[in-house]
């Protein structure tokens, strides 16, 4: 079943980034959205689609409403593409005007986490039960996803033939403050890449979509998978360092949905801090009961 439920998130994944179309490949997205900067409701242009792309990507809009067989539709900026303009405007502490400013435009430019902002109709972000049509979610809102206290005690390896030099900052600065965090009711111990198949939570790099936009993203309980993209930049002193989005992505691991709070580790993209936040620590103790 686990197994199963693996395949399943990593199927979900491959279908919401569009690293594997080559003709939708979020560099591409990117460097469309880069030119959208003024567009609001009622503008129709051949770049609204590549908007369309990343708001679906992040799970502001529904499979529905971007595969439409209507060409003229995909390029409008209609209502409900202002409507996820503005939750996604709202998410990240922007004015919700809808319109894609430049403040709009760099956030949607810097390079963030794979996972969605919305799962499942479900956000804990700004947006939530604002401009948001739940009729435009993935699918239905789902209770969250724990560990279940038999599993508190998790192992963790890296995949065979990775890089020596990235275990010892994923094992001091992107797991064990999550151990320090929960009050020790989590602990996590390396049982070397010889276990990999055998481990809890399994990290791996992996191509996602060429170098500087989705960094790296994990997987919720029970899931235990944390990828990071292969085509980044790893090295000592990079910034943002493997350990910081290890950070981030290992809050997936635990449970953790993305947050508003630039002061969080889970705020989506680069924010303001290296360290688990105040609210994560809040959210981490409701999610478990600590």
């Amino acid at each position: 079943m686990a197994a199963s439920n693996a395949a399943i998130f990593l199927a979900l994944i491959c279908l919401l980034l569009p690293a594997y179309s080559s003709s939708a490949h979020p560099n591409n997205l990117s460097s469309h959205i880069r030119h959208l900067q003024g567009l609001k409701k009622g503008d129709k242009t051949e770049g609204i689609q590549s908007l369309k792309k990343y708001l679906h990507q992040y799970g502001y809009l529904h499979d529905n409403h971007l595969n439409t067989q209507q060409v003229e539709d995909r390029y409008h900026f209609d209502e409900t593409t202002e409507k996820a303009a503005k939750t996604y405007q709202l998410n990240f502490n922007l004015k919700p005007t809808g319109v894609l400013d430049h403040e709009t435009i760099s956030m949607m430019m810097k390079p963030r986490c794979g996972v969605p902002d919305i799962i499942n109709g479900a956000t804990k972000m700004n947006g939530a039960g604002k401009y948001y049509n739940l009729a435009y979610a993935l699918n239905k809102e789902e209770a969250p996803r724990v560990w279940p206290a038999s599993r508190r005690a998790l192992t963790w390896a890296v995949k065979p033939g990775t890089r020596k030099d990235v275990i010892d900052p994923l094992a001091k600065e992107s797991i064990e403050p999550w151990s320090v965090a929960s009050g020790k009711n989590f602990t996590f111990k390396y049982i070397g890449e010889e276990n990999y198949n055998a481990s809890d939570i399994k990290i791996s790099f992996m191509k996602i979509d060429g170098n500087g936009k989705v960094l790296a993203w994990g997987a919720p309980p029970t899931e235990g998978m944390m990828a990071f993209d292969e085509d980044d930049t790893w090295e000592p002193g990079h910034v943002p360092g493997i350990g910081k989005v290890g950070l981030h992505e290992m809050g997936h691991v635990l449970g953790l949905p993305h947050s508003s709070d630039p002061y969080s580790i889970m705020f989506p993209n680069q924010g303001k801090t290296n360290t688990i936040g105040k609210s994560d620590v809040t959210e981490l103790k409701k999610l478990y009961g600590f």
